[in-house]
């Protein structure tokens, strides 16, 4: 057992991440306060940290690894890279025509989602927020 020093609270030393500098070899903040941390730090230097990461992603090794895990992913699912090249000649072609969201409205940043890869125009209009959030479950943090 240990003790947190930012919520003072007592736990197991599994709900601590290992560090081999501390003397019993954890850090002595649990790591719930270490995300909570963690996602603060991001928020308040969210700029900082956007600017450091457009600059990064246009080194030509990161682009080749992006472009390389893209390959991979498309080998990897080929259903749903053949439902999104479809889409992109049918929006290309003039056969589909981006919605606005169906969910908030919204016309920015729309975009296509398959509930069934196999009908690869049968497709549900969201923005980038709602897509995350209604039809993946996620959480998004727009600032």
């Amino acid at each position: 057992m240990k003790r947190c020093f930012k919520c003072g609270n007592t736990k197991t030393l599994d709900e601590f991440y290992a560090h081999p500098q501390m003397k019993d070899g954890h850090l002595n903040k649990c790591k719930e306060c270490t995300k909570q941390d963690v996602v603060s730090n991001y928020a308040d230097k969210r700029e900082q940290y956007h600017t450091y990461e457009r600059e990064r992603n246009q080194m030509l090794f990161r682009r080749l690894a992006l472009r390389e895990g893209h390959r991979r992913h498309n080998l990897r699912n080929p259903d749903k890279y053949r439902a999104r090249s479809a889409v992109g000649r049918a929006l290309r072609d003039g056969v589909l025509t981006r919605q606005a969201c169906a969910f908030c409205g919204s016309t920015e940043n729309v975009q296509a989602h398959h509930d069934d890869y196999s009908k690869p125009l049968d497709v549900v209009w969201s923005c980038f927020k709602c897509h995350r959030e209604h039809l993946h479950g996620q959480v998004v943090t727009v600032a």
